[in-house]
């Protein structure tokens, strides 16, 4: 088969080849992200990462222990550094 009587076939396949090879990388960094049950996670734990700067842990154990979204996760952990300031 010649390439230059089919360019775009090519170009297709590569895409697809990517495209897949993408969404399996993907998938597989998705299904080994630890996710602890809300019961587990404690507030003092949440404050201590806050106030340890660790804000992004912080927000995201918030999150997982209220169940929240991002925008509520960001004000109350804003109100627990206010509370304290954060020791850098």
């Amino acid at each position: 088969m010649d390439i230059s009587a089919h360019p775009y076939l090519f170009a297709a396949l590569a895409f697809c080849i990517g495209f897949e090879l993408a969404r399996n990388i993907y998938s597989k960094s998705r299904a080994t992200a630890s996710v602890r049950p809300p019961e587990s996670i404690s507030d003092a734990e949440i404050e201590a990462a806050a106030h340890q700067g660790h804000y992004i842990e912080a927000l995201r154990l918030y999150r997982q222990r209220h169940r929240c979204s991002l925008k509520d996760a960001k004000q109350a952990i804003d109100l627990i550094t206010k509370r304290s300031p954060i020791q850098r």
